[in-house]
């Protein structure tokens, strides 16, 4: 028999074993799922000398689209950016005043005019494609702060971690973001080191690398003397003239049509593309209401709010806590941020149709009523929707039936044309409720570039013909886990239509788990980093899974509730 002290020697040492297992394991996870290493490696381009010949063509301008261009600006001679309203091909699409687009339709992109919050993990990316990015922000109102989002358990907030601990962040509504973005890669594309005015839109005779086009990628050709690859784009112009452009690189940015795959099946690309597509809905209801306010009454809300406030982005990040009664009504989310150019945004949503979609102040009121509190909601709070009604007048609201979620898995296909990608959400779509929309096409534009710096060793100054192959491993790398967080918490929620298949009970024990961490963020320091790195888009897939955090995890779901 084993001594005790043999034994209290060996606890120690088997512990020991045990963390220095997980670090070694959440550094390989760091660097093949999340990618923050290689966040300056996105500085990396290739001289002009060097560059791929030939036109990268880009189809569908939206976050994945603009971030795919920079990408290939950096490897390719040429770049065709083509996007299907031919307004976002004026200079009016980047404006330094962005904000004033709140009204502009967009026809394209569901989210337009609704809440939209990007992870600190997208600006730490833009940081690194375009230079003097703060000072750019800064003309465009647009905050950029440390990120601290509020997030709360119905109402006990997740403890942040120290100040110095917090990474930055940029506030800013969809409309703004988008044409920030585009402003931004419009200025890079002149040359940057005659820069004079940082709002210089694009000009082909200083700088003739990439082109907007106004117009829809109908069709792709096959390569006539390689049909492992394709040779050109059909494009039709928004004068209804058709041109076929030829193209060293095809990239899907269309969103959820996937023009792509309709491309590949006509040309019997890829074996059959619908077989692999993953599809499930959580029947995700929300509203957004955009309020725009004087700077006079900037000043009046940020005299009703706590002094830690004042300043800041988000008022309310209030999730409600997974209860049976929450599930059966829908499990609501409520928030209100700050906005650039003086926007408050306000969102309410849930799941299933048993609650309702506010379209006023007052419908604010009555949803924060419903909802589970465990920590009452404050009487400030209240008095901030009492000044919002007062400008109700100028809210533009925004009522959405979110689509069912989809994943279509390129990776497992076979026979791609080897110079044919698709990124964000060409290939999968997420819960938006979990702010990860741009991240997610930031990684896919990391995946891209990442295989285009491996290409360089490729000889003639070409794609290598496993180039396609090896990019959807690497983005599959880079999003797929985002895929399998979000489905298990949307099966906690007895409204989701899952995956044909599949149950709802699939990953209970995990959303168990994650019930309690979320439970036990509000009141302890491990629990509540880990969740802010979560939300802020740094988190590797077993940061929640630390030693330490689930024996408190454990402790407090299965001892003291």
């Amino acid at each position: 028999m084993l001594s005790l002290s043999a034994v209290l020697i060996a606890l120690p040492a088997s512990y020991g074993l045990i963390l220095l297992a997980w670090h070694i394991l959440r550094h390989l996870l760091l660097v093949k799922h999340i990618g923050t290493q290689n966040l300056r490696l996105l500085q990396a381009t290739r001289s002009r000398h060097d560059k791929i010949p030939g036109t990268a063509v880009v189809c569908g301008g939206g976050i994945a689209g603009l971030l795919t261009a920079r990408v290939c600006h950096a490897h390719f001679k040429r770049v065709l950016l083509v996007e299907a309203e031919a307004w976002l091909s004026t200079e009016d699409a980047r404006r330094v005043d962005g904000w004033k687009h709140l009204r502009t339709p967009r026809a394209r992109l569901m989210q337009w005019n609704s809440l939209h919050s990007s992870q600190a993990f997208l600006f730490a990316g833009l940081e690194n494609l375009f230079p003097n990015i703060e000072q750019e922000c800064e003309r465009s109102k647009i905050k950029v702060l440390p990120a601290r989002p509020r997030f709360s358990i119905s109402g006990a907030i997740w403890r942040p971690p120290p100040k110095n601990g917090l990474y930055k962040t940029m506030y800013t509504a969809r409309h703004s973001l988008e044409t920030f973005i585009r402003s931004a890669l419009s200025r890079l594309l002149v040359h940057i080191d005659a820069w004079h005015d940082r709002r210089l839109v694009l000009d082909h005779d200083a700088y003739p690398d990439i082109e907007f086009a106004a117009g829809t990628v109908i069709d792709v050709l096959p390569d006539e003397a390689d049909p492992s690859r394709l040779g050109k784009a059909v494009i039709r112009l928004d004068t209804g003239m058709v041109q076929e452009v030829p193209a060293a690189l095809i990239a899907d940015c269309t969103g959820p049509a996937r023009a792509g795959a309709k491309w590949l099946a006509r040309h019997r690309y890829g074996g059959a593309l619908d077989s692999l597509k993953l599809c499930f809905d959580q029947k995700l209801r929300y509203s957004s209401m955009s309020f725009t306010a004087s700077p006079e009454f900037m000043d009046r809300l940020e005299a009703v709010l706590p002094p830690d406030m004042r300043g800041d982005g988000p008022i309310i990040t209030f999730m409600e806590d997974l209860t049976e009664e929450s599930k059966v009504n829908g499990r609501g989310y409520f928030i209100i941020w700050r906005k650039d150019g003086n926007q408050i945004m306000t969102f309410a949503g849930h799941t299933g149709e048993v609650r309702f979609q506010p379209s006023n102040v007052e419908g604010l009121r009555e949803y924060m009523r419903s909802m589970y509190q465990a920590v009452p909601i404050p009487d400030w709070l209240w008095r901030v929707l009492d000044l919002l009604e007062e400008i109700e007048d100028t809210a533009l609201v925004s009522l959405l039936k979110v689509p069912a979620t989809s994943y279509l898995q390129y990776y497992k296909a076979r026979n791609l044309p080897s110079n044919f990608v698709a990124l964000g959400d060409s290939v999968m779509t997420i819960n938006p409720i979990f702010g990860e929309g741009c991240t997610k096409a930031l990684r896919c534009a990391m995946a891209l570039h990442t295989e285009l710096l491996r290409a360089q060793r490729h000889p003639g100054g070409s794609l290598p013909p496993t180039f396609a192959q090896e990019f959807f491993a690497e983005e599959r790398d880079k999003t797929e886990w985002l895929w399998d967080n979000t489905r298990v918490l949307d099966y906690g929620v007895p409204t989701t239509e899952p995956i044909p298949g599949e149950s709802l009970s699939s990953g209970a024990g995990l959303r168990w788990y994650i019930t309690w961490l979320q439970r036990l963020a509000p009141y302890d320091d491990h629990a509540g980093r880990v969740m802010y790195d979560t939300v802020t888009g740094f988190s590797s897939p077993i940061d929640a899974l630390h030693p330490n955090l689930v024996a408190k995890v454990l402790w407090r779901g299965l001892v003291t509730g």
